[in-house]
């Protein structure tokens, strides 16, 4: 008769030893700690059987496994994680007098989702004495952002020189990953003269593939042991992107996956193809855009011809050079289309000091219009209307030209352009623009008066350079929009050179800058080098201010150091 209350009071004890995300209550944003080992970090003189760490939330094995790297590397060996502790089982007696560390890279996540805030090295010494090496850095992104989760890999150049070093063919003898601020330590290295490279490594294998993940080689073939300031900026896959998946969300639309982001330019840049495989017959397109009304995106759409439900289709994506790549999906039967609408319209009616968009650097200001679903351009500028306003009473109709980012975002410039605190007013007769889709607005007029800023409504930034010999290019990227303003300054190794960019709208800046080998003068023309992996080419040197830089109307953010 106790049998059976016995069972259920073994099954709730079991039950609660489980670890399970909370039902209820607040997410639990603690981040995953190693709060003891075994034996103490940083021993001397022991050759230990087994490993064991403590954590502060439950691990798994396989989590684990994915994140675990040995240095010197270590194959044969049983690695096992049981709630919150885990050990590793050494199978065969490990070498003397040699320094090994164990890395447990930021990627590991407790069974909650709870993640380290930067990677963790344990290490320890076979003989009296462990290296005490370190290499410390930051991996920034192409736009200069920090890079968290980047992996950076070290090649000791103590016995080659590396000369014949290729990173993509070698095993790396340390590895670590970056924290939340992009920051890198390597911990516990053999004194010495190392190369090392920054990447994005996808698939976790410690292989960096050039054609595929963005890395970085910084500017320096050789980095020493105790350095401290070691810089990377990733650059883009030499691959074209490759289109991965793709699927049909209604009759007239094909949204396309690819393995990375990559610029709306490039996109319009590919060739693409759509077959009805089932008529063999080919389907004609009429546009595309971004899904995230972005400059750059991972998925893109085209509108089509109406697509079928039970027709197939294969997309094939051919870059300028480089190989194509096709993916096949049904189609559908969705007919619906979403209202026809300006859902974005800049500058907004009764701005008084207006920040006209610049899509690129030294280009003329322009007016920005986003609609609710693709539009045809020649439509939109039909419906369009833009008159000077001089007065009360005076308003002069003025020319413009119109430019289509993509099929749903515009880009409207005036001509003569728009002039420093001049009134202009945008008309929009909502019913004659056409949607790709076959939509139409209700007739309505749209309207947006406004008042250009002037040169007191904005800012400036100015500061030094330090240590950049030659032709240096100076940016500053408005963290919010992604428009950007720029400048060039001739620098010196030896003194401070002043550099000063001017008309910023308020907001905050990320300010960085590069040495160019172009050297052409030109600030719009130069671009930044990443180097080469193989045979080695040091990237341009670059820097990137400590700090976010605040831009305020009629104020000079002043004293911007960029130190190289």
């Amino acid at each position: 008769m106790k049998a059976l209350p016995f069972a259920l009071c073994i099954l709730f004890l079991c039950s609660c030893a489980l670890d399970r995300p909370p039902t209820g209550g607040p997410r639990d944003e603690e981040p995953l700690q190693i709060i003891a080992a075994d034996p103490e970090p940083s021993s001397v003189s022991i050759t230990p059987e087994r490993i064991r760490f403590s954590f502060n939330r439950y691990v798994t094995t396989a989590a684990l496994r994915r994140a675990i790297v040995f240095s010197p590397p270590i194959n044969d060996y049983n690695l096992k994680a049981d709630g919150a502790e885990a050990e590793i089982v050494f199978n065969r007696p490990l070498d003397s007098d040699k320094t090994y560390s164990v890395t447990l890279n930021r990627s590991l996540r407790s069974s909650r989702g709870n993640e380290l805030e930067q990677s963790y090295t344990y290490a320890f010494s076979t003989g009296p004495v462990i290296n005490r090496g370190v290499i410390e850095g930051k991996v920034f992104s192409g736009d200069s952002r920090p890079v968290q989760g980047a992996t950076v890999l070290a090649f000791s150049l103590t016995e080659t020189g590396g000369e014949t070093l290729d990173p993509t063919g070698q095993r790396p003898d340390y590895s670590v990953q970056t924290g939340r601020n992009g920051a890198f330590r390597l911990d516990y290295l053999a004194e010495g003269p190392y190369r090392l490279v920054a990447f994005q490594d996808k698939n976790s294998d410690l292989k960096i593939d050039q054609q595929s993940e963005p890395f970085g080689v910084g500017t320096n073939q050789v980095v020493e042991t105790g350095s401290r300031n070691n810089l990377f900026r990733l650059a883009d896959p030499r691959q074209a992107p490759v289109l991965r998946f793709c699927n049909a969300p209604a009759d007239n639309i094909l949204e396309l996956s690819f393995d990375r982001s990559f610029p709306l330019d490039e996109f319009a840049a590919l060739d693409i193809t759509v077959l009805d495989t089932t008529k063999n017959s080919p389907v004609a397109m009429r546009g595309f855009f971004s899904t995230r009304n972005e400059n750059r995106d991972i998925t893109y759409r085209i509108v089509t011809e109406t697509l079928s439900k039970n027709s197939g289709y294969r997309i094939t994506c051919t870059p300028p050079s480089g190989l194509p790549s096709s993916v096949a999906c049904r189609g559908s039967d969705n007919s619906e289309r979403k209202p026809l609408a300006i859902d974005e319209f800049k500058p907004a009616d009764g701005e008084m000091k207006a920040f006209l968009s610049q899509p690129v650097t030294g280009k003329e200001k322009t007016a920005l219009i986003r609609c609710s679903v693709p539009v045809d351009p020649g439509s939109l500028r039909r419906s369009i209307r833009l008159y000077a306003v001089q007065g009360p009473t005076t308003v002069l109709p003025h020319e413009f030209r119109l430019r289509a980012i993509d099929a749903r975002r515009f880009a409207l410039q005036a001509e003569p352009a728009f002039r420093d605190e001049a009134t202009y007013r945008i008309e929009i007769a909502m019913g004659n623009i056409e949607g790709l889709g076959g939509e139409k607005a209700p007739d309505s007029l749209l309207k947006s008066t406004f008042t250009v800023a002037g040169p007191d409504a904005y800012g400036e930034i100015s500061g030094t350079v330090q240590g950049a010999q030659g032709t240096v290019i100076i940016e500053a990227v408005n963290l919010r929009n992604g428009q950007s303003g720029k400048t060039i300054v001739n620098g010196s190794a030896s003194d401070l050179t002043p550099y000063r960019i001017g008309k910023v709208a308020p907001g905050d800046y990320l300010v960085n800058a590069f040495v160019s080998r172009a050297g052409t003068g030109n600030p719009l023309q130069e671009a930044w080098y990443p180097g080469d992996l193989f045979p080695f080419s040091p990237a341009d040197r670059f820097t990137v201010s400590p700090d976010t830089v605040t831009v305020k109307k009629g104020w000079a953010t002043e004293n911007v150091m960029l130190e190289f």
